[in-house]
């Protein structure tokens, strides 16, 4: 018998990826009443700010490929954890960030309003993925939201160190080194990764038995002045072949230096002001939301396709907001 008819993972796994996040996950933390539906993942809100990307002038011809192309943008950033939003971030989830960017060439691959001329990034603060494949996310989330994760990590070890290494306490959002994870087209270049260096250093602002330290810590260090990440790309030297669909195996910088192209500069500002999180958290993210230049690739990014904008249509239809892309920034 084929094993594929009994397998939701085998069959559809990008459909039955956006099942499991949305019509299960998303959808039993709805149920439960809380107000404002949360996003899919990432829930818990860190701060939410304005922010310029400034791409370097004299970068090469092959580093101008599609949201690389235009010098400067101006963006919202969302920091946040993948925690509930009432956990302790002494939990030490996974820490995110999801940057918005506006003024770029449209159109882009997302299936809402790909004529917006918007792009966004996404990237965490480790550097691998828990699993390889689309089909293993999918297959390991079913048995993770059925409570029967150890099935997997009985013939999938990896995946447990992986996530053991996920949690790892930060001292704040803005001296966190963040990648990309997965790979990107870029231009003529067949694949890329993204890091964020931070130059923000120090210990926490925030004491450990505030429950929310990094939204604290955040609040108080961009009252008393901006920060910057260094953005830079992963790119694979001539000859070496680096793998686009094993998202647990490294890209090691010997094979792979790290090229910084620009700077994402966070101006001092205030993120407790009047309507800013509201704002931040009507945005919607999504991997897919880039120039055919800076296509996803990989099956990890081709079962996120359809979870992100689901998750997001879901979230804005029972808060009452409008399922749309911004066109302008807010304001800061």
């Amino acid at each position: 018998m084929d094993s594929t008819v009994d397998d939701p993972c085998k069959v559809d796994f990008v459909e039955r990826t956006r099942h499991l996040f949305v019509d299960v996950a998303q959808a039993g933390a709805i149920g439960t009443g809380a107000r404002p539906a949360k996003r899919a993942v990432f829930r818990k809100t860190h701060g939410v700010v304005y922010a310029r990307l400034t791409l370097d002038p004299a970068r090469p011809v092959s580093l101008r490929a599609g949201v690389f192309s235009n010098d400067n943008y101006e963006a919202w950033v969302r920091f946040s954890s993948d925690i509930a939003p009432t956990q302790s971030d002494a939990d030490m989830g996974t820490v995110g960030i999801a940057i918005k960017l506006f003024g770029v060439t449209p159109p882009s691959l997302a299936s809402l309003d790909p004529e917006a001329p918007t792009a966004d990034l996404i990237l965490q603060n480790h550097d691998v993925f828990f699993v390889d494949t689309g089909p293993d996310m999918c297959s390991f989330t079913d048995l993770a939201l059925k409570g029967r994760d150890d099935e997997w990590y009985a013939t999938h070890p990896r995946t447990k160190e992986i996530l053991a290494e996920m949690k790892k306490r930060e001292e704040s959002v803005l001296t966190t080194v963040l990648w990309s994870v997965l790979p990107y087209a870029c231009g003529e270049i067949p694949a890329v990764k993204y890091r964020l260096l931070p130059r923000s250093t120090g210990a926490s602002l925030s004491p450990d038995s505030d429950p929310n330290r990094l939204r604290s810590d955040l609040k108080q260090r961009l009252l008393a002045g901006g920060a910057t990440f260094d953005l830079a790309l992963q790119i694979p030297r001539g000859g070496v072949s680096l793998p686009i669909d094993q998202a647990t195996v490294r890209w090691d910088e010997g094979d792979a230096p790290f090229t910084v192209i620009g700077t994402l500069d966070i101006p001092k500002q205030d993120l407790a002001v009047e309507g800013q999180e509201t704002y931040g958290e009507t945005l919607a993210f999504a991997p897919w939301r880039v120039p055919e230049a800076n296509r996803p690739l990989g099956s990890i990014a081709d079962s996120r396709r359809a979870a992100y904008p689901s998750s997001a249509s879901t979230r804005h239809r029972v808060n009452g907001s409008p399922d749309a892309e911004p066109h302008a920034p807010r304001t800061p």
